[in-house]
């Protein structure tokens, strides 16, 4: 006769098993000069292809002993403007069912960000999935859930969750502020 306490260790081996079988896959750690570990560009704009009139630029630093990229800049909403933003594709695409939800680990000033993500549903230049957070002065691990992503237009599917995933961006947006963020490592959890 097998005991409860076997019969519980059992089950909860079981279960432990099931949920670490999904691993994280890195986007970036900053291991690989200037690309993503699956070999991508990143690129940086501003409203400006819009007209607007917001500014920064992205460079590599070291904060607290962690490389980074450092997006910087003068985000304003004058001229109907409103972010600056670094995107990477995702090649090949990511299947948004085969993970939880995106991590992120950053560094910033207290200001809100959000990470975006564009899928081959998301056709136009102001369609993407978002989630906002909030950049704390001390590096800290973000996690998204892929649930928590907000359609920027009703006419999108509800969520990503059955969709693929061809970009990911941080953005600096929405609001007049000075924008400063690093990214030390991104990907899916």
């Amino acid at each position: 006769m097998i005991s409860r306490s076997y019969n519980f260790f059992l089950i909860f081996t079981f279960i432990t098993t099931i949920v670490l079988s999904k691993e994280m896959f890195v986007l970036d750690d900053l291991t690989n000069s200037d690309k993503t570990l699956q070999g991508q560009e990143w690129s940086f704009f501003t409203d400006g292809v819009m007209g607007g009139l917001s500014q920064g630029n992205v460079s590599k630093d070291n904060i607290s002993g962690k490389s980074c990229y450092r997006m910087q800049g003068n985000v304003t909403t004058e001229n109907n403007g409103g972010f600056i933003q670094i995107v990477a594709p995702i090649k090949p695409i990511m299947k948004a069912k085969d993970f939880e939800g995106v991590y992120i680990k950053v560094f910033g000033n207290n200001k809100r960000y959000f990470l975006h993500i564009r899928t081959p549903l998301t056709l136009a230049p102001w369609q993407y999935y978002s989630f906002s957070f909030e950049a704390s002065s001390n590096w800290t691990l973000i996690k998204a859930p892929f649930e928590d992503f907000k359609r920027s237009n009703f006419y999108q599917p509800k969520t990503i969750l059955n969709q693929k995933i061809k970009t990911i961006g941080v953005l600096a947006g929405f609001d007049n502020y000075q924008a400063d963020i690093c990214i030390a490592e991104i990907g899916f959890y």
